[in-house]
């Protein structure tokens, strides 16, 4: 369910936040900055209650994907639901989550997009760039690209372009499934991207990571909206 919106934006402040994401997308590593296989990976997601933002971290190894810890955040929502700007809304709390962890994990899978992203700078991307840290992005939808073909089998995929240029991949991770779109964050090849993505799966549509962290937002959003219920009975 969509929150509620916040205080509407000052004029011109997408235009300033537009400037600021093409800033932040020249600083991005499109290379490998993490040893393979990586030991620890992370699953970051968000849900939403009333005008307050639920992040869940958790923490896996590799390759046994085994959870180790879970981190969840809250924070009262500052900035409104606008397509391409979702890092400023979503980012900050992801953050807060993540620095619950007791172990810094070597990499992150966030449900978002990489850079498959207008200007090059989701919220896997803009997570990466803040937290100084490997990111994938790995999102249920698309938000800009083509590709040629769409994959049909489990376990394929085809390659994703905007304006000319390669931002990530079209998945199939299941059967009967839509498919999920892979698209490196920042310090991850595309090769790499991939690779991690496919060895996190385990028969759902989504990675483990991602998957778990998407269920644990969800249950503590729904706690919180029973604590805010109660709140407005009394």
């Amino acid at each position: 369910m969509r929150a509620a919106r916040p205080a509407r934006l000052k004029p011109g402040l997408l235009r300033r936040l537009e400037r600021l994401q093409i800033r932040l997308a020249s600083k991005v590593i499109l290379e490998d900055r993490l040893n393979w296989p990586p030991e620890l990976v992370a699953g970051l997601d968000v849900a939403f209650r009333g005008d307050e933002a639920v992040a869940a971290c958790v923490l896996l190894s590799f390759p046994e994907l085994q959870v180790l810890e879970v981190s969840v955040a809250r924070a009262r929502l500052r900035f409104p639901y606008v397509p391409g700007f979702l890092s400023f809304r979503e980012v900050p709390v992801m953050l807060k989550a993540l620095r619950g962890l007791s172990r810094r994990p070597d990499v992150v899978l966030v449900d978002a997009q990489g850079i498959a992203h207008p200007r090059r700078c989701g919220a896997a991307t803009h997570l990466g760039l803040v937290a100084h840290l490997p990111s994938v992005g790995v999102a249920k939808r698309r938000l800009v690209g083509h590709y040629h073909f769409e994959p049909r089998r489990p376990d394929t995929w085809a390659p994703l372009y905007h304006e000319g240029e390669l931002v990530g991949f079209v998945y199939l991770s299941k059967a009967r499934c839509r498919p999920i779109f892979i698209s490196p964050g920042h310090m991850v090849s595309f090769t790499t991207a991939l690779k991690l993505v496919r060895a996190c799966v385990r028969g759902h549509k989504l990675p483990e990571p991602t998957r778990l962290a998407h269920l644990e937002a969800g249950r503590a959003a729904r706690e919180l909206g029973h604590v805010l219920g109660k709140g407005r009975l009394a």
